[in-house]
């Protein structure tokens, strides 16, 4: 377990807050569970909330903070060398973080998942005796090797860790201790997309069983791909479809733009693609960049045409352009074709009030909303983004 004690530490490093976190991502993904959180401590404005964007291309990362509305306070560097290994960049990353940790010396530090920069980070972090806090912890699974190298590098993490956030529950039963905290996945407490069209889109996934696909071609060897659309969605009445990329102006896309199904987007911003990345089903992608964040997201990963890279679980498939709707039908038939997970849109809020309890900030780890039973038949999923309660402060 983390060193933790919420009645020690005077680290009012950059304001007058008594106590900072540090949230550090390595991926997109990341980013788009930690970003939510960032929008829930400043708002909530009791603890100093310091975003740092890192991992093998920390550019990218700093660019989606940005995205999604959160400003990057550091952006740590790592190797430039594109043929660097995982052992280079992790030996780098562990000096780096290091650095930092003494140049900020955190109230604690908040970290995603099981990806390479949250392992580093909760290391040092134990090292320095500073407490993590751990969103998505716990046994994913319960193959050590699946996802690889993410779950076992999440058990790893359980081992250091003082805070548990969980999205629904210790998974299967991990032994995480008595701190566990479950807060659902701030996933959904993105930004509502500001484009009209993905946001109909979303509002109808309200509705029950629906799902979505998220179709997103660049290359025009593709196109078969766009030909195969109509077939799949008579085959399956409660799929939406976003198509999007430079293919989503070519004459099939604009065919399946009359669909009341479908909605066509020839340019995305980042920040729509993060939401329905995280709300689809399945993304269809001729760019193997996309389709790896996709298991990260929630979303099972189709290549077009791409190399095949044996991924546990299925979680990203490699087929043909002629094939990969066949593929998608299966995915959407089998127990892998997930539906989407409810939402009250407090998730960050949730997070939010479990650090500022952690800090003995609040008598309570819990929201106010949380003790209030739920109106008949249960929460609906509003718009991501929503606003969360009112906070309780430690006077209440």
């Amino acid at each position: 377990m983390g060193v933790f004690d919420p009645l020690t530490g005077e680290n009012s490093v950059l304001d007058d807050h008594e106590h900072d976190v540090l949230l550090v991502a390595g991926s997109r993904p990341e980013v788009a569970r930690l970003a939510p959180v960032a929008g829930a401590l400043a708002r909530a404005d009791r603890i100093r909330g310091i975003t740092v964007a890192t991992g093998v291309d920390p550019m990218a990362v700093h660019e989606t903070f940005e995205a999604l509305g959160v400003d990057t306070d550091i952006t740590l560097l790592a190797p430039t060398d594109p043929e660097a290994g995982v052992a280079e960049v992790a030996a780098a990353l562990l000096v780096r973080l290091d650095r930092l940790m003494v140049d900020q010396d955190p109230s604690a530090v908040l970290i995603h998942g099981g990806g390479l920069t949250a392992s580093v980070t909760a290391t040092v972090a134990f090292w320095r005796r500073i407490p993590v806090v751990h969103m998505q912890a716990g046994m994913g699974t319960d193959d050590l090797l699946c996802p690889f190298p993410q779950e076992a590098q999440r058990r790893v993490i359980g081992q250091l860790a003082s805070l548990f956030l969980t999205t629904s529950g210790s998974a299967l039963g991990s032994p995480l201790g008595p701190n566990v905290l479950t807060i659902g996945d701030t996933i959904h407490s993105l930004p509502a997309p500001q484009d009209p069209g993905c946001a109909d889109a979303l509002a109808r996934m309200q509705e029950k069983d629906r799902r979505l696909v998220l179709v997103d071609l660049t290359r025009a060897a593709s196109l078969p791909v766009l030909g195969a659309l109509p077939d799949l969605l008579e085959r399956h009445a409660r799929v939406e479809v976003v198509v999007t990329g430079m293919l989503a102006t070519a004459e099939p896309a604009l065919a399946l733009g009359t669909h009341p199904r479908v909605t066509v987007v020839p340019e995305l911003d980042l920040s729509d693609e993060l939401v329905l990345l995280g709300a689809a089903t399945v993304l269809v992608s001729d760019s193997p960049e996309l389709v790896v964040d996709a298991p990260g997201m929630g979303s099972i990963g189709v290549l077009v045409d791409g190399p095949y890279v044996p991924q546990p679980g299925d979680s990203i498939r490699s087929t043909p352009a002629s094939q990969t709707a066949t593929a998608v039908g299966h995915i959407l038939h089998s127990d892998q074709g997930r539906l989407p997970t409810p939402s009250d849109g407090f998730e960050a809020a949730r997070a939010e009030q479990a650090v500022a309890w952690m800090f003995g900030l609040s008598r309570s780890p819990r929201l106010p909303v949380d003790d209030t039973p739920p109106p008949s038949g249960g929460h609906g999923r509003p718009r991501p983004g929503a606003d969360g309660p009112g906070v309780e402060s430690s006077g209440a």
